[in-house]
C-alpha cells in the first residue's frame, strides 16, 4: 500500500515533536522552523530516498518543502535516540548482575602504532568477543608467540566495574598520586585499610559506617632489579580477597573464565589473588615469568585500566624475540607457564600520568602444582607456606568447571577451613607493620584475621547472600 507524502511526513513530525516536548514545553507561537535548532543530523537526502523507495517520482520528492523535510528527518532521527535511551535506561534496570551488560562500554582506546619502536616484533591485535580467547601471534607472520600467552576478549562491564569500585574505595586517588607525592623507596611496604562502596551503598538508614567491615591492602614496591617506580597494591587478607571476587563477578568475569578454561583445556578455575600494578617510569621492562612447571595450569590476566593519552605500548611479551603491545580496551592479556613478560619501558613524569593495570592470578589447582602454587610470593596474600597449600586446596575448581555450576555470580566459596597462630601472646596492634614483610602477621594469622573463620565464611553458601551484595 502507497503512503501519501502527507502521512508520512505527519508521522515525522509528530516523532519529532513528541520528541521536543519531552525535552522542554513547547511555546505557543513555536514553528516548525525554529525546532531545527533541536536537531543536529543533515539527512534529507536519505528521506528523500526513501520516499523513491517507496514508489514516489522524482518530481514529487522535489515539490516537498525542504524545511519540512529536513525537519521530518531529523524528528525520526531524534526519536530514534529517545527510543535508545529508553532501551539503555531499561537495560539498566533489568540487568542481572555479572551478565556484562549492565554499564556502558569504556570508550575504544586507540591503539597508536606510531609509537612502535622498530626494535620490537609486533602482535594481532584484531578485536574479540567478550570470553573469546585467542593465542597471541606474530603480526609479520601469523605464527604462535609462546603456547601460555593469550588475548582475551573484556566484557564490557568489566573495566568500568574495577574502575568504579576502586575509585570509590579510594584505592585509585591513592595509585594515581602515591607514587608521586609518597613513593616508597625499593623493596618497602606499607598498608592500607578501606571500606566496601557496595556495603555503603546498602547500609541501613540510621546505621554509622563504624558497622562496616574493614578490608585490608598492601602495597610494596619491588627490588631495584625492576629498574622502574612500579608499586604493586594488592589484598592482604581473605576478607578483602573475598570482596575482589564479588567485583570481578559484577564486572561479567565468568565469561573470561569459561573463555580461558575451554581454550587451555582445562578441569577447572578459580581466582587466587587480585590487585594492581601502578607506574610512572621504566628505565627497563625486567622481563620475568609468573609461572614455571605448573602443568600449563597457572595464570596471570592483566587488564589496563589506566594509561595517560600519551603513552605507548604497555607491555613487552617474548616468544623467539620481544614484542611490544597495548593493552587496549578490548582485550586483556593472560600469561601462563613459562610466558616471559615485563613492563614497557616508558615515562609520564613530565604529565604526571600513571599506568595502572588489573593483575588478576587464577588457577586449576592439582595435587602436582599445589606446592608451586603455595609458594607464589608475588604478593601478601596469600601468604606462603603449609597453611597457604591448604587453603589453595579449599579454592580448587570454584569459579569455573568444565562440567559446569561454578561461576563467580552464584558462588558458595571456599571449603570449611580454619587456621590457628603459630605462635602465642599474638597481638593484634602489631598485625600491619611496614618493617617486617608481614612475617609477624604470618606467625599470628588468626589474631590477624588473615582468614576468616568459617562462622563468618559460611562456606557453602552463596556469597552474595553472605555479604548482601
Amino acid at each position: 500500500m502507497k503512503h501519501s507524502k502527507a502521512s508520512i511526513l505527519s508521522v515525522a513530525l509528530i516523532a519529532g515533536l513528541a520528541t521536543v516536548n519531552a525535552a522542554e514545553p513547547l511555546e505557543k507561537d513555536f514553528k516548525y522552523k525554529d525546532a531545527l535548532k533541536y536537531y543536529h543530523t543533515e539527512t534529507s537526502a536519505l528521506l528523500k530516498q526513501s520516499l523513491l523507495s517507496a514508489g514516489f517520482a522524482i518530481d514529487e520528492t522535489n515539490e516537498v518543502d525542504d524545511i519540512y523535510l529536513d525537519f521530518a528527518s531529523r524528528a525520526l532521527n531524534a526519536e530514534k535516540e529517545r527510543i535508545e535511551r529508553i532501551r539503555d535506561a531499561l537495560a539498566s534496570q533489568t540487568c542481572s548482575e555479572g551478565d556484562g551488560q549492565c554499564t556502558p562500554p569504556p570508550a575504544k582506546k586507540k591503539i597508536d602504532k606510531s609509537k612502535y619502536s622498530p626494535g620490537f616484533g609486533h602482535f594481532l591485535t584484531h578485536d574479540l568477543e567478550p570470553g573469546q580467547a585467542e593465542l597471541m601471534r606474530w603480526e609479520h607472520d601469523g605464527s604462535i608467540v609462546q603456547d601460555y600467552a593469550v588475548r582475551v576478549g573484556l566484557p564490557p562491564d568489566l573495566v568500568p566495574t574495577i574502575k568504579a569500585y576502586v575509585k570509590d574505595m579510594g584505592l585509585l586517588d591513592i595509585m594515581t598520586n602515591m607514587l608521586y607525592d609518597d613513593p616508597l623507596s625499593p623493596g618497602d611496604a606499607k598498608w592500607f585499610t578501606f571500606q566496601s562502596p557496595y556495603q555503603k551503598a546498602n547500609l541501613a538508614e540510621g546505621s554509622t559506617t563504624d558497622e562496616l567491615r574493614n578490608f585490608t591492602w598492601n602495597v610494596e614496591r619491588p627490588d631495584k632489579k625492576w629498574k622502574s617506580d612500579m608499586h604493586w597494591f594488592n589484598t592482604a587478607d581473605e576478607l578483602s580477597h573475598e570482596e575482589g571476587l564479588r567485583v570481578l563477578a559484577k564486572g561479567g568475569f565468568d565469561q573470561v573464565l569459561a573463555g580461558i578454561g575451554e581454550k587451555m583445556g582445562l578441569d577447572s578455575l578459580n581466582i587466587d589473588s587480585f590487585g594492581f600494578v601502578a607506574v610512572t617510569n621504566c628505565d627497563r621492562g625486567f622481563i620475568h615469568t609468573d609461572w614455571e612447571d605448573v602443568d600449563g595450569r597457572a595464570f596471570n590476566f592483566l587488564v589496563g585500566i589506566e594509561s595517560p593519552d600519551q603513552a605507548g605500548p604497555e607491555l613487552i611479551v617474548e616468544g623467539d624475540f620481544k614484542g611490544e603491545i597495548y593493552y587496549g580496551s578490548n582485550a586483556g592479556i593472560l600469561v601462563g607457564d613459562g610466558t616471559r613478560h615485563g613492563t614497557r619501558e616508558c615515562d609520564h613524569r613530565a604529565y604526571r600520568g600513571v599506568r595502572i593495570a588489573c593483575s588478576i592470578y587464577l588457577s586449576d589447582v592439582t595435587k602436582d602444582n599445589l606446592e608451586t602454587l603455595a609458594g607464589d610470593t608475588t604478593s601478601i596474600f596469600p601468604p606462603t607456606g603449609k597453611t597457604a597449600a591448604d587453603w589453595v586446596w579449599t579454592q580448587g575448581g570454584r569459579h569455573w568447571s568444565k562440567k559446569g555450576g561454578r561461576s563467580l555470580v552464584d558462588d558458595v566459596g571456599r571449603k570449611p577451613f580454619n587456621v590457628e597462630d603459630e605462635m602465642e601472646g599474638c597481638k593484634k596492634h602489631l598485625c600491619i607493620r611496614d618493617d617486617d614483610e608481614g612475617r609477624y602477621r604470618n606467625s599470628c594469622m588468626k589474631t590477624c584475621n588473615v582468614f576468616m573463620n568459617d562462622e563468618d565464611y559460611k562456606p557453602g553458601t552463596e556469597r552474595r547472600e553472605v555479604y548482601g551484595y
